[in-house]
Parts: C-alpha cells; structure tokens; sequence
C-alpha cells in the first residue's frame, strides 16, 4: 500500500488574524500527515510531515481542496529555531 497524496485545508491563527493555509496531505495506511515542507537530493524526497488525528478530516466537496481538517494543526516555525 502506498502513499496518497491530497489538497487539505484548516483555518489559522496568526498575530491575531485568522486565515487558511493549504497544504499537502498525505495518507500512509490509517495515518494521516501534513507535509509541511520537501526537498530533493538526488534520487531521495525528503519530508518534514507533522502527524494529525485522521478522524478531524472532513471531506471537502470543493474544488480547491480534497479535505479540512477541524482540529487544532501546530506546523513548525523555522524562524524561531
């Protein structure tokens, strides 16, 4: 079994201004990631995937994403490591 790949949405907040953010989901099995951010060297993708619980995903009947999640979705904040 490999890999799927879709559009998600979520909502977000950020200096007091909420807004969305899509990113690429990927589905490995009954798991569900955020990709948050790839690079490829060579022949190798390599991934910075955030794991979240599948059962806040919603369907989405849209045409700009596959999915919204409705839990809370922490991403990583490079500038602040």
């Amino acid at each position: 079994m490999g890999v799927k790949l879709f559009k998600m949405r979520s909502l977000t907040v950020a200096n007091g201004k909420t807004g969305f953010v899509e990113v690429t989901l990927e589905f490995d099995g009954k798991r569900a990631f955020v990709v948050w951010d790839s690079i490829t060297l060579g022949d190798f993708n390599l991934k910075a995937r955030v794991e979240i619980d599948p059962g806040l995903l919603q369907k989405s009947g849209g045409r700009w994403c596959d999915y919204v999640y409705h839990g809370q979705l922490i991403l990583p904040n490079p500038q602040l490591n």
